[in-house]
């Protein structure tokens, strides 16, 4: 079979024979084959947030946790950092898509495109490309000043720190860093002629070449991931596995809750989940935790009749508290169609990555191309001109990948994006055998909101994504300024021009009436071919408890019900400036620790513990 022909079935079966020949390293928790009629603490979601939670409450013996996950048994291709597109579409994906867009996506089927959700211990740090990004000081600072007290920048940093096990000396040095933690931060090794030019190109356009998550965040950077020794560090790897054997800590798995339980005096007292064919209802003497993230968790909240009045009364569910419950939805959008071919440098990055002496390279070493991000070499944080530089708060972010969908031969990426087999026969197919690589330019604090509301009363039916995507004109014009930016770096600048770039020469269809990269067709691109970067935020809104337009106080427990809070990426009230895996890892150490300061006795063990715990297990069937 021919390289080219490769699909996705037979590059995850390779990949999985280069897991079986690495040495073997667990990336998954042992989960309970049994689990208890009652809990201190139950966390909903064993993703981003839910892992560190759980981890964190349970480090304290006389507590008790339960950890329920939707997700099965996650496969190891995820452990291989190249291969994170791979495992969308998969069952440890929620395989979401977006309601039909009003004003975007005129290129898609039904103006809809898919919305990867990771479903398996460690959520979606099991899918995203492992980018650490932490956002900008002023987005904390954002928060704080508009009623999330305690949340400012210098609140967070140090749950950043706390968080952050960094590997490489010299950011790991720089006083801007921490090696302690469970998260371990890594900068690929490898360097090639594409990410040599991206860096020389940053002095050419105004910028440096810097740590992003340093002093200052303007600027173009080598990417750092959560990469432990060449694989994937997952949330569930960095702190469950250390906590798996602790007795006092229950991970279940394909745990698919319905609702939150709630009594008369408006109390959170447990959850009803689904497993095996069996329905339970497990209590929790404390707090019940929701995060499921900001699709999951208003999901389960609404059900639980937490939202909306109007919308849950339409589903005939009892309303319990009226809050804004899926309002707020936010994303960092951009598009994947803006593509550069380079003749001069290395050779086609897939056919490098599957070749045997990379295998044996990642066998070794755990070095070399099968390390990479995902392809992601590269990334800048800019302004639009719509910005003021003077803040050092950029609104804008490009990815460097070394590749395009011409030169995807397993299919993943287009596939994963929803790109139409039109665009890709017209445009990309031309292509393939050459050199090509893209920017990815997304707009960073887009003014548009979206929704996430229910389709049915019916737990197992999937909610209803509107990402509103540009509601405000304003946000597309920043989307196109950022896409002229990406054009003009490749084509006026001499780093680029030695490696031989190029743009792509052929039209998109859709925008072949424009004259191409003008600003006419840059804006066909930018409206018909959106893509959201998989960061959906701020749906369970944290704020002052007096303001109508949130959901959560800033200890993030939920206005009106007591015992419950929510900790995940839901409750960012903006969202962060940049990759949202960092910063929701922050949200759940902090909140970890809001949770022990508001239980006293938690170090304290009741005479009479160990007997409770052997009485009340439920036997798994």
């Amino acid at each position: 079979m021919l390289l080219k022909e490769l699909g996705p079935p037979l590059a995850r079966t390779l990949l999985r024979l280069y897991y079986i020949l690495l040495p073997y390293v667990a990336y998954q928790p042992e989960v309970a084959d049994n689990f208890d009629k009652e809990y201190d603490y139950i966390v909903v979601g064993g993703g981003s947030a839910g892992s560190v939670v759980a981890s964190r409450l349970s480090e304290d013996s006389c507590v008790k946790v339960l950890l329920l996950e939707a997700g099965g048994h996650v496969d190891s291709v995820s452990e291989i950092p190249l291969a994170a597109f791979l495992d969308q579409l998969t069952d440890n994906d929620w395989q979401y898509s977006s309601t039909p867009q009003k004003r975007a996506g005129g290129g898609y089927p039904n103006r809809q495109f898919p919305v990867p959700r990771g479903k398996g211990l460690g959520g979606s740090s099991l899918l995203n490309c492992m980018l650490y990004v932490r956002g900008n000081k002023r987005d904390y600072d954002q928060w704080a000043d508009n009623g999330a007290r305690g949340w400012s920048w210098r609140d967070v940093h140090k749950y950043f720190l706390k968080a952050e096990n960094n590997t490489d000396p010299e950011i790991a040095s720089n006083g801007y860093h921490s090696t302690g933690g469970f998260l371990t931060v890594s900068t690929p090794p490898e360097t090639n002629a594409l990410k040599e030019a991206f860096a020389a190109a940053a002095q050419e356009v105004g910028y440096e070449y810097r740590d992003i998550n340093g002093e200052k965040q303007a600027g173009f950077a080598k990417v750092q991931g959560t990469i432990r020794d060449g694989r994937r560090c997952s949330t569930a790897k960095a702190y469950l596995i250390p906590a798996e054997d602790r007795d006092n800590l229950h991970i279940v798995n394909e745990a698919y809750v319905q609702k939150v339980l709630i009594n008369n005096d408006k109390e959170a007292y447990g959850v009803r989940f689904e497993k095996d064919g069996d329905i339970y209802d497990i209590r929790a003497r404390k707090e019940v935790i929701m995060s499921g993230g900001a699709i999951n968790s208003p999901q389960i909240l609404m059900l639980s009749g937490i939202g909306p009045k109007e919308h849950l009364e339409n589903f005939g569910i009892e309303v319990i508290v009226d809050l804004p419950v899926g309002d707020n939805l936010q994303d960092h959008v951009g598009n994947v169609v803006l593509n550069f071919e380079a003749e001069h440098a290395e050779a086609i990055f897939l056919t490098l990555a599957l070749s045997p002496s990379s295998l044996l390279e990642y066998i070794l070493h755990a070095t070399g191309p099968i390390s990479s991000l995902s392809t992601i070499e590269g990334m800048a944080f800019l302004n639009t001109k719509y910005n003021d530089a003077r803040l050092d708060w950029p609104d804008v972010e490009i990815h460097l990948i070394s590749g395009s969908a011409a030169t995807d031969y397993t299919q993943i990426f287009r596939q994963s994006v929803g790109m139409p087999d039109e665009v890709y026969n017209t445009v990309y197919k031309p292509y393939i055998g050459k050199n090509t690589f893209t920017f990815f330019p997304v707009l960073l604090r887009p003014k548009s909101r979206g929704t996430v509301r229910l389709n049915s009363n019916d737990s197992y039916e999937y909610p209803l994504i509107d990402f509103n995507l540009f509601q405000y004109e304003e946000d597309l014009d920043k989307v196109v300024d950022i896409m002229k930016q990406c054009v003009n770096i490749v084509t006026n600048t001499t780093a680029f021009e030695k490696i031989g770039a190029q743009m792509f020469t052929i039209k998109v269809p859709g925008c072949e009436k424009f004259d191409i990269y003008s600003d006419n067709y840059l804006r066909c691109l930018a409206r018909n071919y959106p893509i959201n970067i998989y960061h959906p935020s701020g749906t369970c809104k944290m704020g002052d408890e007096d303001d109508e337009t949130t959901v959560v106080d800033p200890e993030l427990k939920v206005k009106g019900i007591k015992n419950l809070r929510v900790v995940d990426a839901s409750i960012m009230p903006t969202i962060s400036s940049g990759n949202t895996n960092a910063p929701t890892i922050m949200i759940a150490e902090k909140a970890s620790d809001m949770i022990k300061n508001d239980n006293p006795d938690r170090k304290k063990c009741f005479e009479g513990d160990d007997m409770r715990i052997k009485r009340n297990r439920w036997k798994k069937k």
